[in-house]
């Protein structure tokens, strides 16, 4: 693993890979700078904005085709297009003069832009090829969540409320006319997205209710799952996470019961419960303990030079029987305690073998489960709460961070590393991947840095 130099940045957020994997793109202050993500000394292109109030640039999206770049400012009502390789001095703005836009994103063909106005009054596409080309759909909702292209982008499913009831609505994304509009049972449809192959549609509702809707591109609903009606325990929470498997064979659905029910593509029904329990038997899986270990004597020389400490760490095999995973009970009172539960994390790996998931209420350990079998692979236990974890997108390579100088990598065939990244001073709190997996963005309060795969 090498890393790059610690460069600057100031919204983690907004850090992001182009999706041919070239530049990185990077927001400070009213900047926006694209650099080499082979060589992020490199500057390609800086992009002065013209948005007078801070936080000035609130959003940075590439076009699928990495030809454009969006950027937005929605304290001030505009929304700007850039070209990364063409004119420089090219540039298109967009402003709603109706109402203030509070969300932008780009269509897949990378020759429209969506704009979302405030309360959700209308979805307006903007033509970046004819000035005067616009089109407005009515009554989205959920915002960005209920919004999903097809895979080859040629069919846009958008969640729709009119007439009291929830909709989804399909969209021709040429003419950006209704080809269809299906019907589902939810009282406040939260989110939805297309399966990878195409065929499907999930929908899921509030957090107050587990109901999913499952439909087929034809409108067909094939299956409204409900855990009561499998007769199972229903505790009266929905869904937090989902996701698809890389075939669309498979739908994770991570609940704020702390399960995840995995679906299958033909009856759409439950093949396997994962359940998240504090403690966990002999030999159901390997448990990896993050462990403090002690300095050698150049390391404790350097250490007191350093104006930070770093705290070096390693990881063992837990051993115990039955091992136990810290539980974090939050306050009732806090904020966002309502938000401290379920399964804040479901994603599988690049190949579909393998599906990773995290607790909220039991934040220091990461579970992995071999997606064949249906069980559990490993547990890795962190010091440190976990912050951000993502799968490389070409590998079963699983990275996260704990706002720690240390960078964690686990693969089912050599177990969990950690690579200290250069400066003490940096805490991981983000990790983006390069679209082309060769390289991870590592970010840290104002400074970034690129990890790059030699292994």
């Amino acid at each position: 693993m090498e890393f790059s130099d610690l460069y600057k940045q100031e919204n983690s957020p907004l850090v992001r890979f182009s999706p041919d994997g070239r530049y990185i793109a990077v927001v400070v202050k009213h900047r926006l700078i694209l650099r080499d993500s082979e060589n992020p000394k490199r500057i390609h292109r800086v992009y002065t904005c013209a948005y007078e109030t801070a936080p000035y640039i609130q959003e940075v999206e590439w076009s699928p085709d990495s030809e454009y770049i969006l950027t937005a400012s929605y304290a001030t009502n505009r929304v700007d297009v850039w070209s990364v390789d063409g004119d420089e001095n090219w540039r298109c703005a967009i402003t709603d003069e109706v109402a203030r836009v509070e969300k932008a994103l780009w269509a897949r063909d990378s020759r429209h832009v969506l704009t979302f106005s405030e309360l959700d009054l209308r979805l307006s596409v903007w033509s970046l090829l004819e000035a005067d080309d616009r089109r407005y759909i009515q009554f989205p909702k959920t915002r960005p969540s209920g919004l999903s292209f097809h895979p080859d982008g040629t069919y846009m499913a958008l969640a729709q409320r009119h007439d009291y009831h929830d909709y989804i609505g399909i969209y021709n994304t040429e003419t950006w006319q209704l080809v269809r509009e299906i019907a589902v049972d939810t009282l406040d449809l939260a989110g939805l997205r297309w399966s990878p192959d195409g065929l499907h549609i999930v929908a899921w509702d509030m957090a107050a209710s587990y109901t999913v809707v499952v439909a087929n591109a034809a409108g067909i609903v094939k299956r409204v799952f409900r855990p009561s009606d499998d007769n199972e325990d229903d505790d009266g929470l929905g869904v937090r996470s989902c996701a698809w498997s890389p075939g669309g064979q498979l739908l994770a659905l991570g609940g704020f019961d702390r399960r995840v029910r995995v679906l299958n593509h033909l009856t759409w029904r439950p093949i396997a419960t994962l359940a998240h329990r504090p403690t966990i038997g002999a030999a159901a899986a390997d448990v990896f303990v993050e462990v403090e270990v002690g300095q050698t004597l150049a390391q404790a020389s350097q250490a007191a030079m350093a104006s930070t400490p770093r705290h070096h760490t390693r990881f063992d095999l837990d051993a115990s029987t039955p091992a136990t995973i810290r539980v974090v009970t939050p306050l009732h009172d806090a904020p966002r305690a309502d938000q401290r539960a379920g399964i804040s994390f479901a994603e599988f790996s690049a190949d579909g073998a393998l599906l990773a998931t995290m607790c909220e209420s039991m934040p220091h350990a990461l579970w992995i489960w071999r997606v064949a079998s249906m069980r559990l692979a490993a547990v890795i236990q962190t010091l440190r709460p976990v912050r951000a974890c993502c799968w490389s997108p070409v590998e079963s390579a699983l990275a996260f961070a704990t706002a720690s100088p240390t960078l964690y990598v686990w693969k089912e065939n050599n177990g969990c590393h950690l690579y200290d990244i250069p400066s003490p001073t940096v805490a991981a709190t983000a990790l983006v991947w390069n679209p082309n997996g060769g390289s991870l963005a590592i970010l840290s309060k104002g400074v970034f840095s690129i990890a790059y795969m030699t292994e």
